[in-house]
């Protein structure tokens, strides 16, 4: 009776060895999946950022139109009035004030918007209404994002 007890002594260290690895490969699991997750929440969450940055960029753009509707009717004028070559030349100036504020110094992310480009579509004289198309893009921490929109605005 005495050796079947020995050989039985013997079965706990293996046994508790193996419930040791087991934990291990869990917890590193575990860990993994955290890790993953997070990165996957940051480049989400500066994916979302960049697209805030695009929709101020437009924000700023419509700004500006508003703002020269009012107070330089000649500009917007020779904007509408403008043949194609001359358009180029026209809406990379009109566009090139439209930048981030100098204030992002102190943060410690890169972030900047700028219009890619916008088109007169038509103009409608009546009813003072203008039709454009705008597109705008963000930056946040490396994450790129684009918005274009089609907006009317009026007089």
């Amino acid at each position: 009776m005495q050796a079947k007890v020995k050989s039985n002594n013997g079965m706990a260290l293996p046994i508790i060895l193996a419930l040791v690895l087991l934990l291990a490969i869990w917890i590193s699991s575990l860990a993994w999946q955290m890790t993953n997750a997070r990165s996957r929440f940051q480049q989400v969450h500066k994916a979302r950022k960049a697209y805030f940055m695009a929709r101020s960029g437009l924000q700023h753009f419509l700004l500006k139109l508003k703002m020269m509707q009012r107070n330089g009717t000649e500009s917007i004028r020779a904007l509408e009035q403008a043949n194609e070559d001359e358009k180029k030349i026209l809406y990379s100036v009109f566009v090139q004030d439209i930048i981030v504020p100098a204030d992002n110094l102190y943060s410690g992310e890169k972030y900047e918007y700028r219009i890619k480009g916008f088109n007169i579509e038509s103009i409608d004289y009546d009813s003072a209404m203008v039709t454009m198309q705008v597109e705008a893009e963000g930056r946040f921490g490396g994450q790129k994002n684009s918005i274009s929109r089609l907006i009317r605005i009026s007089r």
